[in-house]
């Protein structure tokens, strides 16, 4: 099945906005000295109990995204932010920690993007947890050894013009390049990302933008991870109802996502004119006995995935039931369908699939029919195109026989 335009994130990197818009206006509407108490107790408070639920919300979703991305970038995120509003008792004299946990920020977004996003969930732990602990010894060391950070001084950018501004705008612009390069579709944290990168790069442009830089920096870093935590949770459940529609051998829907059209309680348009092609590979029964069932996946993968490129965006194809397929083809009457159907048969007639003995050909027959009429149901419309392939199995193979579907009153008769 063709995959969706918006898996990079685009709806969710549109979601930083607003929340960086209630940064500013948390910062500039409530000003010291006279609400000393927001910036000295609710920042503080919001970010350490932001940062807390990050480590949270990282650990929770591998059981049900199994990404080392998401886990591990709750955590860091989650270990820089205790880090900044703990460690460093949200600091508004210690700049040069403020600069290096910034640094470190950079460096450990990066490091997500690069990392694999599928391992094993042992190698996960270890490769997380050994950073953590030595991003923890770090971030001691910087706390309590200041010349250790004394470098970091010199590094804050004073105005947007400056080089040093170039390294947190660089810096986000890598983190996006990497993002469409690297998460293009791993549904939505491309965007999830690239919106983290700019609160934190909004955190360094800090100084050279406004008068109490440290206030904006501590709002940054509060809701920062509040927008990770939502961006992973909405990536936990775009997985989930993947994983509900999807079948994970050949990449296209499955029955389920099949049934939800037959019901018509799916995003498929099954108005008339609606048509639907059963597709069956011929004599497969014979390519698993004879070469395995790993060359019979093989062979079902490589179909699957011809079909998706002939005929998608025109139709959906879904798993209908072992070697059977089904394209649904919204708004396209039968003799729409049969031009690309046709051409199909004969693109997988050509195809030379790999397998480890041998490059294997394969040939399909097809069966279509249409939904005309209201009263024809979606599955009355499938029974008709199996029957219609049907024909084609019993008259040799390797063809495309077309079938009408019956009106309902012609079938009370």
């Amino acid at each position: 099945m063709k995959k969706p335009k918006t898996r990079w994130g685009i709806a969710l990197f549109l979601m930083s906005p607003p929340l960086l818009a209630a940064a500013f206006y948390l910062v500039f509407t409530f000003k010291l000295p006279a609400h000393a108490y927001v910036h000295a107790r609710i920042i503080p408070t919001l970010g350490i109990v932001f940062s807390a639920l990050s480590f949270l919300v990282g650990h929770f979703s591998y059981p049900r995204v199994h990404n080392l991305k998401v886990y591990l970038a709750g955590y860091l995120t989650g270990l820089t932010g205790l880090a900044y509003f703990i460690l460093f008792a949200y600091p508004s004299r210690l700049e040069t920690q403020t600069t290096f946990v910034m640094l470190l920020v950079f460096a450990n977004l990066l490091a997500v993007l690069l990392v694999p996003s599928y391992v094993k969930y042992r190698f996960t732990r270890r490769i997380t947890y050994a950073i953590i602990t030595l991003e923890a010894i770090l971030l001691v060391c910087a706390r309590y050894l200041p010349e250790c950070t004394a470098w970091t001084a010199a590094l804050p950018p004073k105005d947007l013009l400056s080089s040093r501004a170039v390294i947190g705008i660089g810096w986000a612009a890598a983190v996006f390049g990497l993002t469409l390069w690297r998460l293009h579709d791993e549904f939505y944290l491309g965007g999830i990302f690239t919106g983290v990168s700019l609160f934190y790069c909004l955190a360094w442009l800090g100084p050279a933008t406004v008068t109490r830089s440290v206030l904006l920096q501590g709002a940054l870093f509060a809701a920062a991870p509040l927008y990770l935590e939502i961006g992973i949770v909405i990536h936990w459940f775009l997985r989930m109802e993947h994983r509900a529609s999807y079948d994970p051998l050949l990449h296209i829907y499955n029955r389920n996502y099949c049934s939800r059209i037959i019901t018509e309680q799916s995003a498929c348009n099954t108005a008339p004119p609606f048509s639907v092609a059963m597709v069956d590979i011929d004599h497969f029964k014979k390519v698993n006995d004879t070469y395995g069932h790993q060359a019979g996946d093989t062979v079902l993968y490589n179909v699957a995935q011809a079909i998706v490129r002939e005929v998608v965006p025109q139709g959906v194809v879904c798993r209908y039931g072992g070697e059977e397929m089904v394209i649904f083809f919204p708004r396209k009457t039968a003799r729409d369908v049969k031009p690309l159907v046709e051409n199909l048969r004969t693109t997988i007639e050509k195809l030379k699939i790999p397998t480890r003995r041998k490059k294997l050909s394969v040939t399909v027959s097809c069966g279509i029919s249409c939904r005309e009429d209201t009263s024809q149901s979606v599955i009355d419309v499938i029974h008709a195109a199996d029957k219609a392939l049907y024909r084609a199995k019993k008259g040799g193979r390797n063809q495309v026989k077309s079938g009408k579907t019956p009106l309902a009153s012609s079938k009370k008769k």
